[in-house]
């Protein structure tokens, strides 16, 4: 999908991307990259993301997790591309000027035989959380702004 869109863009060079290079790149199927945790933390309300705001479940050593299989967000991904281009900048300055490649082979997947099983803690921190507001809301106490 994204190496047709690339294909309409000239390979990314006819439209103002905010992404690095290597990430739009790595969506396109040229690069494997695995995903950094805490690449991009987050803060909300509910306090620090960990590592991926998407999940918000607790801290992870690898991108090796079963719910991350199919995922290319930028929240992990981005700070993997990041990585690349300050550790081979030429080839950062490739992409760059010649645009992303949409046609010829996809690079390989990173292998999952060993990713880490999913837990399924769904919104617990949310709940968690909600339910503290409503028990200062209740008892006319508010919540520190480092809670």
């Amino acid at each position: 999908m994204f190496r047709q869109i690339f294909a309409i863009g000239k390979g990314g060079k006819d439209w103002p991307f905010f992404q690095s290079k290597l990430f739009l790149d790595f969506l396109a199927g040229n690069r494997t990259y695995q995903c950094t945790p805490w690449g991009n933390p987050t803060r909300t309300v509910f306090g620090w993301q960990r590592p991926c705001y998407l999940l918000g479940e607790g801290y992870a050593a690898s991108g090796k997790y079963e719910k991350c299989a199919d995922c290319m967000v930028h929240c992990g991904f981005e700070a993997t591309a990041v990585e690349d281009a300050f550790n081979h900048p030429m080839h950062a300055l490739g992409v760059a000027l010649r645009g992303i490649r949409t046609k010829g082979p996809m690079a390989p997947d990173i292998p999952l035989h060993l990713q880490r099983p999913a837990e399924y803690v769904f919104s617990r921190h949310v709940e968690q959380k909600l339910a503290e507001i409503g028990e200062a809301e209740g008892s006319g106490n508010e919540l520190s702004a480092a809670e």
